[in-house]
């Protein structure tokens, strides 16, 4: 029986660290960010294979209220200090997606492994730059893309391309990753010079899941429609995107993402659910709650031609967060050496994935008449 909800909120926000193996990873995080402890200090205390040893913070004050407060036992004065410190293994990179090419190089360069949130640069260039440099040092770098580790992401990509290879093209897909008005008009999300933007938001998720659930690259973006909310800045973005298809058929996947949604209006209620939706020529796959799957999701068949659909059974695995999962495909990519992480690790993200991913919002900017993230 899958663990409950209340069940999978414990796992998800351990109270007690487990005891660590001997040669568990030690990992230091830059910046005491928002996104750290549901991402990386929660699942690591239930993991015996990797310890938080260290945080830094422009502040150091508040890195040590950060480091009290979520039991991690050190913390440097400076992100230098921390990524220079020999006894690090690995390094979390959360800052704001501006500062993700400047440290995450570094990190690189000072010989640590690096699980990066999401986006991995502020462009195309400055990723494909980051994985060269991974590659060089023969060092893991990963793009934490976190919703495609839960074992649910896994199994729907496996029902909806075992369709499609018994002879089901795909004939649309739709997207909608769009939230309601939650951040000021000062956040990061709104910043250009912090490489802000709905796309480099909950933006790049959308990209990357039509990519990964369809398994098919982008060949071009047909139309990108921006709400502008600051200078250079989509607080709202919809577009058209053709997708490559191996006998060249035309194929479009449409993608709506949005943090300015108004409170309490229609177009919140009809968006308010992140949602993948594929159609083949016989019928319609949804994934509901795709990004956070760990929460809650659901996963539909429709027949197109009774118009019945089949509800499928939910998958939450050991009833682990999507942070967790994610967190033991690093650890094994990075014990393993990176050796064939894409052919062992289901989900794991390459780094030409990566870049790929990048090249389509750089795209998306450029087709909607706005200024790739510098």
């Amino acid at each position: 029986m899958a663990p409950g909800l209340f069940a999978r909120y414990r796992l998800a926000m351990p109270k007690n660290s487990v005891a660590k193996d001997p040669d568990a990873l030690r990992i230091g995080i830059l910046g005491a960010a928002n996104i750290a402890p549901i991402a990386l200090t929660n699942p690591a205390k239930i993991s015996r294979s990797i310890i938080v040893v260290s945080v830094a913070a422009r502040d150091e004050t508040k890195a040590k209220e950060f480091a009290k407060k979520h039991g991690i036992p050190n913390t440097h004065p400076t992100y230098d200090a921390l990524i220079d410190d020999p006894n690090i293994d690995c390094i979390y990179n959360p800052l704001p997606n501006g500062l993700h090419y400047e440290w995450t190089k570094k990190a690189l360069n000072a010989g640590k492994h690096v699980l990066l949130e999401k986006p991995a640069a502020s462009n195309a260039v400055q990723t494909q730059e980051l994985f060269d440099l991974a590659k060089e040092k023969n060092l893991v770098l990963l793009e934490a893309f976190h919703y495609r580790f839960h074992p649910a992401s896994i199994k729907f990509r496996e029902i909806l391309q075992k369709h499609i290879s018994e002879g089901h093209p795909l004939q649309h897909i739709k997207v909608v990753q769009s939230f309601p008005s939650f951040f000021p008009a000062t956040d990061i999300r709104f910043n250009y010079s912090l490489a802000g933007g709905v796309v480099m938001d909950c933006g790049c998720y959308t990209v990357n899941a039509i990519r990964y659930f369809s398994g098919l690259e982008v060949e071009s973006v047909e139309k990108a429609v921006p709400k502008i909310v600051a200078e250079e800045i989509d607080g709202r973005m919809e577009a058209v995107l053709n997708l490559k298809t191996p006998d060249k058929s035309d194929l479009k996947a449409e993608l709506t993402v949005s943090l300015t949604n108004p409170w309490f209006s229609l177009q919140t209620y009809r968006e308010v659910i992140p949602i993948f939706i594929a159609e083949t020529d016989d019928k319609i796959f949804t994934f509901g709650v795709y990004a956070l799957p760990g929460v809650y999701h659901y996963l539909s068949i429709k027949d197109k031609a009774t118009g019945k659909t089949e509800n499928l059974p939910k998958v939450y695995g050991e009833g682990y967060s999507t942070y967790k999962y994610q967190l033991d495909a690093f650890v094994k990519g990075v014990k393993s050496g990176g050796k064939d992480a894409a052919t062992t690790i289901p989900g794991w993200v390459t780094g030409e994935d990566s870049v790929l991913n990048m090249k389509v919002i750089d795209s998306i900017y450029t087709t909607a008449g706005m200024k790739v993230r510098e």
